[in-house]
């Protein structure tokens, strides 16, 4: 069986001398792990089209225990993240957490859209690399089932007041009488309207925020530890980020 679909790479490994295998983030069947065979060669035309972070067009083919790729056809190229070690290290991130979100064998057009816009506000330093994180991780984890109650209070049902408390295990929201330091994250009323604006506002729109840096601070750590509680693990990218100076 064949497959043509675009797709992200986001996951690579080397086996044996000149094969990799890739895991691949696709519109049409979400995940698919696949062999790249001789991709290393001197002569392969391969390795562009199938390494990290590379957007490629690809045929893979189903064999009896795994896939291969056929072919491969270059999109778009992220080579700009390279000047900037954040960036870079927040989009090996996003790949990791956008794997372990992403289902197999089922359409993912939205999430790998949302990575691929992440991966351009960086490279094209459209967007500062802590705001596209803490968007990317809102967004991505809603689209895959694990949206937050940001409406309003979840005790007494009150919209807004300044702070409020966010709990990142449960994903509810409480305003600042009926919660306290016990139930949460303490959140400006800035911060709280970012979260809903990522959550609820059009695709297209989910970055045209502007925030102040201690606002957009207190956006990163509620979303980061939303997405750590949410799918229960840690990530080795994400340890890494953390010791990167923030620009």
């Amino acid at each position: 069986m064949h497959i043509e679909t675009d797709g992200l790479v986001i996951k690579e490994q080397k086996i044996g001398e000149n094969d990799r295998l890739i895991t691949v983030l696709t519109s049409s069947h979400g995940l698919i792990r696949a062999f790249v065979r001789r991709a290393n060669a001197a002569k392969s035309n391969m390795l562009a089209c199938t390494q990290l972070l590379s957007y490629s067009d690809f045929v893979f083919y189903q064999g009896k225990n795994s896939w291969s790729v056929n072919s491969a056809t270059p999109k778009a190229s992220f080579f700009k993240l390279n000047e900037d070690l954040e960036a870079m290290s927040t989009a090996f991130y996003l790949a990791e957490l956008f794997g372990e979100l992403a289902p197999e064998n089922d359409s993912a057009e939205g999430l790998l859209k949302l990575l691929l816009n992440s991966l351009y506000l960086m490279a094209e330093k459209k967007r500062p690399p802590l705001q596209v994180k803490a968007a990317a991780e809102l967004r991505a984890l809603s689209d895959a089932g694990y949206m937050p109650n940001l409406v309003a209070c979840e005790h007494c049902g009150t919209y807004e007041t300044n702070p409020m408390v966010f709990n990142p295990a449960s994903g509810l929201l409480l305003c600042k009488d009926c919660g306290g330091p016990a139930d949460g994250m303490q959140l400006s009323l800035s911060a709280v309207t970012a979260m809903r604006f990522i959550c609820y506002s059009e695709e297209k729109k989910v970055f045209n925020f502007s925030l102040s840096d201690e606002a957009l601070l207190e956006l990163s750590q509620a979303a980061e530890q939303f997405a750590l509680q949410q799918t229960g693990r840690t990530y080795r990218t994400l340890d890494f980020l953390k010791t990167i100076p923030k620009g």
